[in-house]
C-alpha cells in the first residue's frame, strides 16, 4: 500500500487541532472554573458523565464498522452520524470535538492492533489522518447545528431535528471527502470515481444512523429503560447495513469481473497477459501481480513473499502461473479468483497458439521461397520477385540476369561427400551475396546453380549495360573461384557464367532465364569463363517469330484454337454414406468451369497453353487472343444459362492484358451482348499480378469489379506475398497451385500451406478451390481441412463443350434423384 502524501495528511491534522483549539477556548469558559478544582459540584458531575457517555458512544459507533468497494480500493463505514446526534443533545458544543477526538484515537487505536495482528499493517500517518479527518468533520457538524439551532439541554422541536440533520449531513459529505481523498491517494482511481461510489454506498445507511440518533435522543429523554431495547434494534439495522453493502459490492464486483475477462481476449501473448494482470489488480485489489507462463517468460511487477499463488491450467497443460501480492480478505474471493483465472489461461493459452501459428505460417511463408541450404531466394521467388521488380521499373530501363553453374561440381561429392558439397554451396552462395549490390535479386536455382538479378545499371545504351553486367559477371565469377579450404581440403571451384541484358518490359523473367542459360551454356561448351547472350545465335526465336505469325493466322480463322473446359467440384458427398456415381468419387455440385485455351496447330499438333501464351504475352497479340477466349467463353455460358445450366466461367488473364484500359469496356460489352450477369464471369489472375504496383493495373480491376465480375487469385501459394494479397484486394475466389496439392501428404510444409490458406480464406468469408486433384486421399485431406471446392483428374479431365453440357445435365439429374430419395425433392 502506498503511503498517504505527508502534506496532505499534515493540512488535515492542522485543520484538526484549529477546531480543537477553537473549542477550547469556548470550553475554558464551562468548565475551566469548575473543573480546575478537585471539589466537582453536581452540575459539574453531571457534565462530566455525559462528556465520558458521549465518549463512549464515538467508541461503540466508529468500532461497528462496515468495509465498501470505494473506487479502485476500499473503505470502511461507522456509525458517526448516530454518535453526532447523540453528542449535540446532550453535550455542550465546546466539548463535541474533544468528544469525538477522544473517541476516534481510541478506536482507531484498537483497530490499528487488529489489524496488524490479522496482517494488514496501517501506518501512523494512515491513523493520524483518520483521527483528524473525523475530527474535523465533527468539529463543521457541531458548527453548523448551532448555527442553526442550538439543541443542548433544550427540547426537541422540528426545528432542532432539522438542525441535526443538517448537522449529519455535513458530517457525512466532510468525511466522505477526506477519506475519498485518502482512498484516491493510496489505492489509485479518480477523487470522483471514489467520493461517488462511498456517497451512493452509504446514503441509505446515513438514513438509518440519523434515525438511529434520533431515537436514542428520544428514549433518553423518555425513558432510559427503552434504551435496552435497541441493542437488538441496532445489530438487526446493523445486519442490514452489511448485507446490502456486501450486495452493491458483489454486483460491482462480477461487473468488473465481466470487464476484466472480456478484456482478455487479446490475440498477442503480451497483451493478454498485462491484461490479466490490470484486471487481477482492479478485481482482488492486489498491489502487485505477476504472470510466470511455463516457458520461462514472466510479466508484470515483482512480487515478494507471501504471495497468493493461482496455477493457470487449460485442458489439464499448464500454462503457467498468476501471483498476487498485497491481496485483503481474497478468502471470501477464492471461486472469482479460480474464475478469473481460469478465464486468464484460456486467453493466454489462445493467446499462445495464436502466436504459434503465426510464427510457423512466417516460417511456411518463409520457406516456400527460400532455398533450405543456402538461405538465398529460389527458382519460385525469383521468378515471382524478379517479374515483380521489372514491373516497377520504366519502359525501356536495363536490367541483366547473371546465370551461374559451377563446373565438374560433381567430383566434389564424390571425392568428399554430400556434406562437403553442401559447405562449398554455402561458401559460394556467401561470396554471391557479398559481391551483389543493394538492389540485385539473388537465388540458388537448384543443384549447382546460382542466378542473379541486377536491376541498377546505369542508363546509356544496351551496349553499355552488356558492358556493365559482364564486367560485374567477371568478378563474381573470380570471387566464386577463389580458393576455399572444405574440411581440411582446399580447393577452388571455376562458375561458367551466363549473361543477358534487355529492356524492361521487354520479356519477363522466364525469358530472361531462358536467354541466360543459353549463354551460360555457351560459356560452358566453349571453354570461357563468362558468355553473353547473342540472338543470333538462339534458334528458339526464330521459332518464336514462325509462332507469332501462325498464331495471328489462327485468330483470323477462327477453326484451330478452341477451348476445353475443366470443372471445379463442390467437396462433400451427394450421393449418400458409401456411394459414388458410376464408380467416380463422390462429390457436390459443379461450382465453376475453367476455359482452357487449346491450339491445334496444322504442322506441330495440339498445343498446350504453355507452349505458346509465353510467347504470345511477350507480343501485340496478347490483346486480340484475349478477347476471342472471353467472346468464346462468355458465348458457352450463356448457352448453359438459356438451357436451365447456369454456372460461372473462368477465364485466366494476363499481366499483359491487365495493362490494357480498355479491357473493363470490353468485358462489360461481351456481358451485354450475350446478356449474361456478371457474377457468372470469374476472372482468374496470378497474385504477382495481383499485389502489382501498376497504378493501370489497379485502375482495371477496380472498375472490373464495379462490372460485378468475380476475381479469383490463381496458383495461390506460389508467390512471395501470398498472404497478403487476401486483405489487399476484394477476391472472391483462391485456388491453390496444384504443386501443394500434390505434395500434401509426403511434406508437412505444403500440408501447412494448405491448411493456413483454407483456414485464412474462410475467415475472410473467400471460396478455396484446390487444383491438381488426383487422388481420393488428397480429396479427403482436403474436404477433412474444409477446402470449398476441387478441381483435377479425380473428378473431371478438361472436355470438349458438348461434353460439359452432357456432365452437367447428368449432374443435374443424379442430384435431383438423390433428393427425392431423401424426401426433399
Amino acid at each position: 500500500m502506498r503511503p498517504l502524501p505527508a502534506r496532505f495528511t499534515a493540512a488535515v491534522a492542522i485543520a484538526a487541532a484549529l477546531c480543537v483549539a477553537a473549542a477550547t477556548v469556548v470550553a475554558g469558559g464551562l468548565v475551566g472554573g469548575p473543573l480546575h478544582r478537585f471539589a466537582v459540584g453536581p452540575a459539574d458531575q453531571s457534565l462530566l458523565w455525559a462528556a465520558l457517555a458521549g465518549f463512549g458512544v464515538v467508541v461503540l459507533a466508529q468500532l461497528a464498522r462496515l468495509r465498501v468497494r470505494a473506487g479502485e480500493g476500499h473503505a470502511r463505514l461507522a456509525w458517526g452520524e448516530a454518535a453526532m446526534v447523540v453528542l449535540c443533545v446532550n453535550l455542550p458544543p465546546a466539548l463535541v470535538p474533544f468528544a469525538v477526538l477522544a473517541g476516534v484515537a481510541v478506536a482507531h487505536s484498537v483497530l490499528h492492533l487488529v489489524d496488524a495482528r490479522g496482517g494488514r499493517h496501517r501506518t501512523a500517518r494512515d491513523l493520524l489522518f483518520s483521527v483528524s479527518a473525523l475530527t474535523v468533520a465533527g468539529s463543521c457538524s457541531v458548527a453548523v447545528v448551532t448555527a442553526i439551532q442550538p439543541v443542548y439541554d433544550r427540547p426537541l422541536t422540528p426545528r432542532a431535528i432539522a438542525a441535526l440533520c443538517a448537522g449529519a449531513v455535513v458530517y457525512y459529505l466532510i468525511a466522505i471527502l477526506l477519506v475519498s481523498l485518502h482512498v484516491s491517494a493510496v489505492r489509485g482511481g479518480t477523487l470522483r470515481a471514489t467520493f461517488a461510489a462511498m456517497l451512493s454506498s452509504k446514503l441509505l445507511m446515513v438514513i438509518g444512523n440519523v434515525v438511529a440518533g434520533l431515537v436514542v435522543v428520544w428514549a433518553c429523554a423518555t425513558n432510559a429503560l427503552l434504551l435496552l431495547l435497541l441493542p437488538p434494534v441496532l445489530w438487526l439495522l446493523h445486519q442490514f447495513y452489511g448485507n446490502r453493502l456486501r450486495e452493491d459490492d458483489d454486483r460491482r464486483t462480477w461487473r468488473d469481473f465481466a470487464e476484466a475477462t472480456r478484456d482478455l481476449n487479446r490475440l498477442d501473448e503480451s497483451d493478454a497477459a498485462e491484461s490479466g494482470i490490470a484486471g487481477a489488480k482492479r478485481l482482488f485489489g492486489a498491489s502487485a501481480a505477476r504472470v510466470v507462463l511455463a516457458g520461462g517468460r514472466t510479466y508484470g511487477d515483482a512480487v515478494d513473499e507471501p504471495a497468493v499463488t493461482r496455477a493457470l491450467v487449460v485442458g489439464g497443460a499448464t500454462v503457467g502461473e498468476l501471483r498476487l501480492a498485497g491481496v485483503p480478505q481474497l478468502r471470501s474471493r477464492d471461486h472469482m479468483l479460480a474464475a478469473y483465472g481460469d478465464a486468464l489461461a484460456a486467453a493466454l493459452h489462445d493467446a499462445i497458439t495464436q502466436d504459434a501459428l503465426r510464427s510457423m505460417s512466417e516460417r511456411t511463408t518463409y520457406d516456400a521461397v527460400h532455398d533450405p541450404l543456402t538461405g538465398l531466394y529460389n527458382r519460385v521467388a525469383l521468378l515471382t520477385r524478379g517479374n515483380a521488380q521489372l514491373a516497377r521499373r520504366s519502359p525501356g530501363d536495363p536490367v541483366a540476369l547473371v546465370l551461374l553453374d559451377i563446373n565438374d561440381f560433381k567430383e566434389v561429392n564424390n571425392a568428399l561427400g554430400h556434406t562437403a558439397g553442401d559447405e562449398v554451396l554455402k561458401v559460394i552462395a556467401r561470396r554471391v551475396a557479398d559481391a551483389g549490390n543493394a538492389g540485385d535479386l539473388l537465388a540458388r536455382l537448384g543443384g549447382d546453380e546460382f542466378a542473379v538479378l541486377v536491376t541498377d545499371l546505369a542508363a546509356g545504351g544496351e551496349d553499355l549495360a552488356l558492358a556493365a553486367a559482364v564486367e560485374r559477371a567477371r568478378k563474381l565469377g573470380a570471387q566464386i573461384a577463389a580458393p576455399m579450404r572444405i574440411d581440411g581440403v582446399a580447393l577452388s571451384k571455376e562458375p561458367s557464367v551466363g549473361v543477358v541484358v534487355a529492356a524492361a518490359g521487354e520479356v519477363d523473367l522466364t525469358e530472361l532465364l531462358r536467354r541466360a542459360d543459353i549463354a551460360m551454356y555457351q560459356a560452358k561448351h566453349g571453354g570461357q569463363p563468362v558468355a553473353w547472350y547473342d540472338p543470333a545465335r538462339d534458334d528458339a526465336s526464330t521459332d518464336r517469330l514462325a509462332l507469332l505469325a501462325e498464331l495471328r493466322e489462327a485468330l483470323a480463322a477462327g477453326e484451330q484454337l478452341s477451348l476445353e473446359l475443366q470443372p471445379a467440384v463442390a467437396l462433400g458427398p451427394v450421393f449418400g454414406p458409401g456411394k459414388a456415381a458410376r464408380g467416380k468419387e463422390p462429390g457436390g455440385e459443379i461450382t465453376s468451369v475453367e476455359a482452357l485455351l487449346r491450339w491445334q496447330h496444322p504442322r506441330r499438333g495440339r498445343l498446350a497453353p504453355g507452349q505458346f501464351l509465353p510467347v504470345v504475352e511477350a507480343s501485340e497479340l496478347i490483346g486480340p487472343l484475349t478477347h476471342w477466349v472471353l467472346d468464346r467463353a462468355l458465348g458457352l455460358a450463356a448457352g448453359w444459362r438459356r438451357a436451365g445450366l447456369a454456372v460461372p466461367v473462368a477465364v485466366n488473364i494476363s499481366a499483359r492484358s491487365l495493362a490494357e484500359r480498355q479491357l473493363p469496356e470490353t468485358i462489360d460489352e461481351l456481358l451485354s451482348r450475350y446478356r449474361l450477369p456478371a457474377e457468372l464471369l470469374i476472372l482468374e489472375i496470378t497474385e504477382t499480378v495481383m499485389l502489382s504496383s501498376s497504378p493501370v493495373i489497379d485502375d482495371v480491376l477496380a472498375r472490373i469489379r464495379r462490372l460485378g465480375v468475380q476475381l479469383a487469385v490463381d496458383d495461390f501459394g506460389t508467390g512471395f506475398s501470398s498472404f497478403t494479397v487476401l486483405t489487399r484486394l476484394p477476391v472472391q475466389e483462391v485456388k491453390i497451385d496444384r504443386e501443394f496439392v500434390a505434395q500434401m501428404s509426403d511434406l508437412p510444409k505444403a500440408e501447412a500451406i494448405v491448411r493456413a490458406t483454407v483456414d485464412l480464406a474462410r475467415r475472410l468469408g473467400l471460396r478455396v478451390v484446390a487444383e491438381g486433384v488426383e487422388h481420393p486421399a488428397q480429396r479427403s485431406a482436403l474436404t477433412e481441412l474444409g477446402c470449398s471446392a476441387a478441381q483435377g483428374f479425380l473428378f473431371h479431365p478438361p472436355m470438349s463443350p458438348d461434353r460439359l453440357v452432357a456432365v452437367l445435365r447428368e449432374r443435374r439429374q443424379v442430384q435431383r434423384r438423390h433428393l427425392r430419395a431423401e424426401g426433399t425433392g
